[in-house]
């Protein structure tokens, strides 16, 4: 009887030994990215030299180091009247890019005082190339591609913006 339990030990044994020696051939799953939803915080306006609106966006905004280099990552939608609205601290040139970004988009540089002073179109989703704004600006309004186009959006125009 005791060889027959020595036996069972040992066989009992090995098995464990294999179970838990056997290494996971299958890589680790890569977690999903957030997916953010749209935050309304405020408004911003679009007017004409001719101080006739033009366009009215509801946006997020955006101006912790954290929420400006996230963007608008990982977005699937984005509606025609929304919009995110980055704040800087200071008037500058900030560089941008669409890595990670789903939606090809329109960027609205803005100037400290309301002044549209550029408008990249057509920013192509997932993008790393930098976008490089060639007037200093401390707003940047980003909306879906095309809307410039269809509000005619021009530089010189003024955007006046508030929070809720």
């Amino acid at each position: 009887m005791n060889m027959n339990r020595y036996i069972i030990l040992s066989l009992l044994s090995v098995c464990l030994t294999l179970c838990y020696s056997c290494k996971k051939d299958t890589p680790e799953p890569k977690p999903e990215p957030v997916k953010y939803s749209f935050r309304h915080d405020g408004s911003a306006d679009v007017f004409g030299p001719d101080n006739q609106l033009k366009a009215s966006f509801r946006i997020e905004i955006v101006e912790s180091e954290e929420e400006v280099v996230r963007g608008l990552k990982y977005r699937e939608n984005l509606d025609d009247d929304a919009g995110m609205f980055f704040i800087f601290e200071y008037p500058d040139l900030y560089d941008f890019w669409m890595q990670d970004t789903y939606l090809p988009l329109d960027m609205l540089f803005i100037a400290s005082d309301g002044t549209l002073n550029e408008i990249h179109e057509n920013a192509v989703p997932f993008s790393e190339e930098r976008i490089h704004p060639t007037k200093i600006h401390q707003y940047v309004l980003e909306i879906k591609a095309g809307l410039s186009k269809k509000y005619n959006l021009q530089s010189g125009d003024k955007v006046l913006w508030k929070r809720l």
